[in-house]
């Protein structure tokens, strides 16, 4: 190979590679933004970390001294965030 030939293949070395890196650049802002909903989902579930903990272990804690009453307040509590959930979701869909 002579000196033309090299400084050629470079040349097409050194565009290919900086064309990978703008795909790469696209690539990364596109899945950034089809992660965002999950993103945004974690985030405000470790603003909520510290109360968490201390409510599961709380909670533990109580299960482990009485296991029956822990149990039915789970259910109860269970059962009211469903209802709520699902008195939202027909809230919203009457409103449209």
């Amino acid at each position: 190979m002579n000196r033309r030939e090299r400084a050629a293949e470079l040349e097409y070395l050194e565009t290919r590679i900086l064309q990978q890196r703008l795909d790469m650049g696209h690539a990364l802002h596109d899945w950034r933004d089809a992660t965002a909903p999950i993103d945004h989902g974690w985030q405000r579930v470790m603003q909520w970390r510290a109360p968490l903990l201390g409510s599961f272990g709380l909670l533990a804690a109580q299960g482990a001294r009485r296991p029956r009453t822990t149990r039915t307040w789970l259910r109860r509590g269970l059962s009211a965030f469903l209802l709520f959930n699902r008195a939202r979701s027909m809230y919203r869909l009457a409103r449209r």
